[in-house]
């Protein structure tokens, strides 16, 4: 008779869990940093707008494409995972936005630069699919703990980035001193993965999963892939309307002042450091009740934005709720559950498609907002777009078979 034992110790390619935390702690410091490259540049616009001559809408352009440049490259992100590996693309994505934020500073004029703002949009699609793939395959356990972990990276890098490019705008003229500042910390950064990361973390894979598929589709074109795809665009339209025309809304129809919106803004996204939370929730419970309920709860906010009274504090709260069910709750969520609703060989697949969902329906929801407004007034189109969308998101989300996620290794007895 033999005896079938199960491998269930180390997990192939994984590391101590003391040097695996510290070493992913490298990697969010790695997005921080995108995310410092990001959010500076709207910081730095006026100043862009006054030596280049551009409009309205060519500014609001340039801050936006990155958008264009995440979409684009989502997917063959996930495919390029495959065939280079995770630090390959985390390296290279973390070189790309560097150098082109340093390069806008050497634009001629609008087309250049545009092609820079595409092009660090390229370099944050690859380094982020990556990240999300390294968190699921070195923490199986906790997957969506650790790819909450990197959205409050980005958070981190959002709030640090503006802070510090405000203190370097020594003079109207010296814009290009943070830009160029956070292209080479970039790069130093790097530099840091190359020597400090090993492959055996950076490609790390659960044995189990790999050889016992207790859940997870063998193709992101099954039911759940799909049906997360669908849901990750609503979200996008939704979320991404907010944070584009909000301001507006509040400013010019209800008569805020700069300030009291820059405010409720800013709640939104100190709301995102609890996403952790998100994906402690995306670990522990049903899927379809976890994203059922964040999908409600943002509709809920969104409602609150646009039905109640005009108090900045009422905004105020609101918008940090907002943010804490879209950006802690929603965007968390859906990650999570589309690297786990597919097979560990393809989880690099799962997140290039949740790039590209989030991030092509990101470079349109501003233009579809604005048409509803047109047509129903702030009100109505809030109520369509952001609310009606995440409601059917919910609705969606009842059609998902749970059975069919991935379930971490927990141990043997």
């Amino acid at each position: 008779m033999t005896t079938n034992t199960a491998r269930t110790g180390p997990t192939r390619g994984t590391v101590a869990s003391g040097p695996a935390i510290a070493m992913f702690g490298l990697l969010l410091l790695a997005y921080s940093v995108n995310a410092m490259d990001r959010m500076v540049f709207p910081v730095l616009l006026p100043e862009i707008r006054a030596e280049y001559g551009f409009g309205l809408g060519e500014s609001g352009l340039q801050a936006t494409m990155f958008a264009l440049g995440m979409g684009l490259t989502g997917i063959p992100a996930g495919i390029a995972l495959a065939r280079f590996g995770r630090k390959v693309l985390i390296v290279v994505g973390t070189i790309v936005f560097s150098v082109a934020t340093i390069m806008t500073v050497a634009s001629a004029g609008f087309a250049d630069m545009l092609v820079w703002r595409v092009l660090s949009g390229v370099g944050e699609a690859l380094q982020l699919a990556a990240i999300i793939t390294v968190a699921a395959g070195a923490f199986p356990r906790h997957r969506g703990l650790a790819i909450g972990a990197v959205n409050m990276a980005f958070a981190t890098g959002s709030v640090v980035g503006p802070l510090v490019a405000a203190a370097l705008l020594t003079e109207p003229g010296a814009w290009r001193v943070p830009m160029i500042a956070f292209g080479v910390l970039g790069l130093v950064v790097a530099v840091a993965v190359v020597l400090l990361i090993p492959r055996r973390f950076s490609e790390a894979t659960s044995e189990r999963a790999q050889t016992h598929h207790v859940g997870g589709a063998p193709s992101i074109l099954a039911r759940n892939p799909m049906l997360l795809a669908v849901i990750t665009v609503l979200f996008g339209l939704a979320d991404f309307a907010y944070i584009g025309l909000y301001a507006t809304y509040v400013r010019e129809e209800l008569g805020f002042t700069a300030g009291q919106a820059g405010l409720a803004v800013g709640l939104s996204g100190l709301a995102a450091f609890a996403s952790p939370l998100g994906g402690y929730l995306t670990d522990r419970l049903d899927p379809r009740v976890c994203l059922g309920l964040v999908n409600v709860l943002t509709a809920l906010a969104a409602v609150a934005l646009f039905t109640g009274p005009p108090s900045p504090a009422w905004h105020a709260t609101f918008s940090f709720l907002f943010g804490l069910f879209a950006s802690s709750g929603g965007y968390v969520v859906l990650a999570g559950l589309l690297v786990k609703s597919v097979r560990p060989q393809i989880a690099g697949h799962a997140s290039g498609l949740f790039i590209t969902c989030v991030y092509v329906a990101a470079g349109v929801a501003g233009y579809v907002f604005s048409r509803f407004v047109d047509a129903l007034g702030w009100t109505g189109g809030g109520l369509v777009q952001i609310a009606g969308l995440s409601l059917i998101g919910a609705l969606l989300a009842v059609f998902l078979r749970p059975i069919l996620f991935s379930t971490p290794e927990r141990g043997t007895r």
